[in-house]
């Protein structure tokens, strides 16, 4: 099998944020820098002070150690470039993955309602020289891409006010900041929209139920109110749609955008380091 150009390997915008988290020990903290400046700033200095200067300097000047998080991902990138295979992971049959897809289009038609604007699915793929991304909806000026709106499907009521008074999860400021990067756009929103569960999975767990439970007929009264409940958790069409919708605006930043750059070529060199090693275990 011939060995890949790892130089123009492209990575999902989706997970950025795997490979920005930071390795341990590649980042001076806080702390040190004021400890740096505070050792500098003596007219006199101990060979241990000496020391612990040279020390944070060297940590400063260190290439950047790829964290645990990252690496274990551009694994599987490696997987899917060399050989056009993915991981068959749990995350991909999970009921909560299931809702999110199946119910994406009747989110953006409530967010539509809310703004009074016709939103619709983009269905179109960007890339650049490091980055591909799919978002889920542009909207435009003049045909100029101006927002990225990316729409996040809360399982429950649980789920979607778990993020209230939180900050953003640093994962989607990645992401949406990746669409940014690719279509020019200066401002993205990641929005959180609970709609009801699709009727395919409340039948998947009326049997679910229906199984567990084992009653003679499902005219049981237990069976029944079981199922009452469960219905009555998975619908929420009797709550008004503004009272299902948290939004949180995410500002285009620049500094982030060539920070996620310079990463992927490190990404990129990891790969073709780790491709030698790979292939050349038994030779």
């Amino acid at each position: 099998m011939s060995k890949v150009d790892w130089s123009k390997a492209l990575f999902r915008c989706s997970c950025i944020g795997k490979i920005m988290t930071e390795g341990k020990g590649s980042v001076v903290t806080e702390k040190q820098m004021q400890e740096l400046e505070r050792l500098q700033g003596l007219p006199k200095r101990t060979e241990k002070q000496e020391a612990t200067i040279a020390e944070i300097i060297a940590r400063m000047n260190a290439p950047a150690k790829l964290s645990d998080t990252c690496t274990s991902y551009l694994k599987e990138v490696y997987v899917y470039y060399k050989y056009g295979k993915e991981p068959v992971g749990g995350a991909e049959r999970s009921i909560y993955t299931k809702k999110g897809k199946l119910v994406e289009e009747e989110s953006i038609m409530m967010l539509s309602r809310i703004d009074g604007r016709d939103y619709s699915k983009n269905d179109k793929r960007f890339t650049n020289e490091y980055l591909t991304g799919e978002p889920d909806i542009i909207v435009s000026n003049d045909g100029i891409a101006s927002k990225i709106i990316d729409i996040k499907s809360s399982y429950d009521f649980a789920t979607l006010l778990a993020n209230y008074g939180y900050s953003l999860n640093p994962l989607y400021y990645a992401q949406v900041n990746g669409y940014m990067a690719l279509t020019g756009a200066t401002e993205a929103e990641i929005t959180y929209c609970l709609v009801s569960m699709p009727q395919e999975i409340i039948n998947g767990e009326r049997r679910r139920i229906f199984y567990a439970m084992n009653p003679l007929t499902e005219e049981d009264p237990l069976y029944k109110k079981a199922i009452e409940r469960m219905e009555n958790n998975y619908t929420f069409d009797e709550v008004p749609i503004t009272e299902r919708v948290l939004r949180f605006p995410v500002p285009r930043n620049e500094e982030f955008i060539q920070k996620v750059y310079k990463r992927i070529e490190e990404c990129r060199t990891w790969l073709s380091e780790f491709e030698e090693i790979h292939t050349n275990l038994y030779k």
